[in-house]
């Protein structure tokens, strides 16, 4: 055999013992964690010991909580529905409570209002009982007796209601003559004020008689003109404002209006009504026939 061979074997030998070392020192730690902590599997439970004890403990205790805490939150509930019907209940209590405050306040109005009303007849009461008892204002006797002043008393209330009657008849003709009187000053205000409107469109008529309108172009061929009046000018086409076209003080033709828009006047003449040698030209003035606000 060869030297390398025997090294090579003594060194299998010695990794085999030393595995077989290891795993008796693994065998007896675990042999002591066993006894540390409850010791072999033959152990009950009235003799284990260590974290298997502490486990058992647990679990004992654990039980117990939960047991515990489910009565708790039972507990709980109950209380809370306990609760809800306490308020349920007092919130029903103070409803009926607010409503034998409203009836109550109710009952006192009545109370009051019925009071004031036997105040009321009383104070009447008082009145008649005092003109009954004042026989000399009533023209009777004092030692009249109760016909006799209620005789009184019926002739001095048909005298005042004779007197109210007269004075209501006064009173319907002064309310005749009232909305006689009214409704004629509405007519006159209507009038007045159609009065007022004719007055004013006169004097913004008038104020127009002195406008003047140069011509801006004319067509001695087609025989019209062109100017322009304003929006306002009062001018209408047709016969019903003629206007004179001047140069200075000469009257050069007369003009009759064809259209107008936006201003602007086109109007046409009759070259017949020219002087001779006269035509119309620009610069020439327009002028009316016949004035606004005549």
């Amino acid at each position: 055999m060869k030297i390398s061979q025997l090294l090579a074997s003594i060194l299998v030998l010695l990794l085999a013992g030393a595995g077989i070392k290891y795993s008796a020192d693994q065998q007896s730690v675990m042999d002591v964690l066993i006894a540390a902590h409850g010791g072999g599997q033959q152990v009950d439970a009235s003799s284990a010991t260590g974290l298997r004890k502490l486990n058992q403990d647990l679990d004992a205790e654990r039980g117990t909580v939960s047991s515990e805490r489910a009565a708790a939150v039972k507990a709980t509930e109950a209380a809370r529905v306990e609760m809800r019907d306490s308020h349920a209940k007092r919130d029903d209590a103070q409803a009926k409570l607010d409503g034998h405050k409203a009836s109550l306040d109710g009952v006192r109005a009545k109370v009051d209002a019925m009071a004031e009303s036997v105040e009321q007849l009383r104070a009447s009461f008082n009145e008649a009982l005092s003109h009954i008892k004042a026989a000399d204002a009533l023209e009777v006797d004092a030692s009249a007796d109760f016909a006799a002043v209620m005789e009184a008393i019926k002739s001095v209330v048909e005298r005042e209601e004779k007197r109210t009657e007269e004075i209501n008849e006064r009173l319907a003709d002064w309310q005749a003559a009232r909305t006689a009187a009214t409704e004629k000053l509405a007519k006159e205000k209507v009038e007045l004020n159609r009065l007022t409107a004719i007055n004013d469109k006169f004097f913004t008529d008038y104020t127009k008689n002195d406008d003047e309108f140069p011509l801006l172009a004319v067509d001695s061929r087609w025989k019209f003109v062109v100017f322009n009046a304003g929006a306002d000018s009062g001018l209408v086409p047709g016969d019903a404002t003629p206007l004179l076209v001047k140069r200075g003080d000469v009257v050069v033709t007369p003009l009759r209006i064809v259209t107008i828009s936006g201003g602007m006047v086109v109007a046409e003449f009759e070259p017949k009504n020219l002087q001779p040698g006269v035509r119309p030209e620009l610069g020439d003035r327009v002028f009316r026939v016949k004035p606004l606000g005549n």
